[in-house]
């Protein structure tokens, strides 16, 4: 009865363990944009509004809506490419 329990408590883990993979694979992208080396203008300081700018973008998306106006539409009618004209 214990090894059946800690078989389903193994594959649980499992589990979760893939299912977590594409949310760290994300988390491990934004943290390699900032830390990557920077491109000329850009100083080391520049870090800063990268954080920043990923933090705006992440929890004000009701004050960068009405200045991209891909943001404002349907993501099927960006696919389509309508209301770009």
């Amino acid at each position: 009865m214990t090894a059946a329990i800690f078989a389903a408590i193994a594959a649980a883990l499992a589990l979760l363990a893939v299912a977590s993979l594409p949310a760290t694979a994300i988390g491990l992208l934004v943290c390699w944009h900032i830390a990557r080396p920077q491109k000329s203008p850009a100083d080391t300081s520049n870090r800063i509004n990268k954080i920043r700018s990923i933090w705006f973008v992440l929890t004000r998306e009701d004050l960068l809506a009405p200045h991209i106006p891909w943001l404002r539409r349907d993501e099927l009618d960006n696919v389509r490419g309508e209301g770009t004209r």
